[in-house]
């Protein structure tokens, strides 16, 4: 039987993606954040030993890797199409790889107490919208604007939406801004990024409420996420490759928009 440790820190959102993309190739994944194991019942907390055992992926094996990618093995190549990676592609994935990662992200077994709140925190929804605002804390940071999820908002009219973020600054703009027409999920949000990233800390509460804030937007019909978010990605991917999704363009940096652009979507 396979085994391989995952050491590596990233945001919740690629640490998913490259657990998922681990499991297409071993058996048994290990992990070395507590974190990690109280949200998967499936990914095992190393036990003393084991990292001299087993192959490790450590912060600079998951950059060499590009373990923040949902994988593209060489026996993938082929079904690529015209793009080079499979990242953020959302409804544009050859359907060979929603095939082939739903199949593993049915294998992740979400721990139940997490899986029943949010099944009943979104049991009366039809045709939700969730609107996911990243501000984030690294350069990217030229990405952000309230104003252009301002303006897919102002299309739903009246319409209530679920509502979450990064940061509570941002948070409080949107909830004051649209009153009641919030739903959101009450958790504490940090603008501190050892704590708002989770990649920083193995705080089991903190993560926990990152990924029900994410398994409650993957129960969006329509998602409005933010540009280069891995965030809502996973939503995407956790929802069955079902919800719409709108990612509005950002503003004020053309260079940088273009540059990330050409990262993710060039062609072959």
């Amino acid at each position: 039987m396979s085994t391989i440790i995952n050491a590596a820190s990233p945001g919740i959102s690629n640490k998913i993606k490259s657990f998922l993309s681990l499991m297409r190739k071993y058996d048994v994944v290990k992990t070395t954040k507590h974190s990690d194991s109280y949200l998967f019942d499936n990914l095992q907390y190393i036990s003393d030993g084991d990292m001299d055992k087993y192959p490790v992926i450590d912060n600079q094996e998951y950059m060499n890797q590009d373990m923040w990618r949902l994988k593209v093995y060489d026996e993938d190549i082929e079904h690529t199409n015209e793009y080079k990676t499979i990242d953020l592609l959302y409804e544009k994935t050859p359907k060979y790889f929603i095939d082939k990662y739903s199949s593993i992200i049915s294998k992740l077994n979400i721990n139940p107490t997490i899986s029943k709140y949010v099944d009943q925190f979104t049991k009366d929804w039809d045709n939700m919208v969730g609107v996911h605002v990243r501000s984030w804390y690294c350069s990217k940071r030229v990405f952000h604007s309230n104003s252009i999820f301002e303006s897919e908002i102002d299309r739903l009219g009246s319409k209530k939406f679920f509502f979450c973020s990064d940061n509570s600054d941002v948070h409080k703009h949107f909830v004051d801004k649209y009153g009641d027409r919030i739903i959101t999920y009450d958790r504490n949000i940090f603008n501190d990024p050892q704590l708002a990233e989770s990649g920083h800390h193995d705080d089991i509460q903190i993560t926990t409420d990152a990924f029900i804030e994410l398994l409650i937007l993957s129960k969006c019909a329509t998602i409005v996420g933010t540009y280069a978010s891995s965030f809502d990605e996973v939503a995407w991917w956790m929802s069955g490759c079902k919800s719409q999704v709108i990612i509005p363009t950002p503003i004020n940096c053309e260079k940088e928009y273009n540059d990330f652009n050409d990262l993710i979507y060039v062609k072959k």
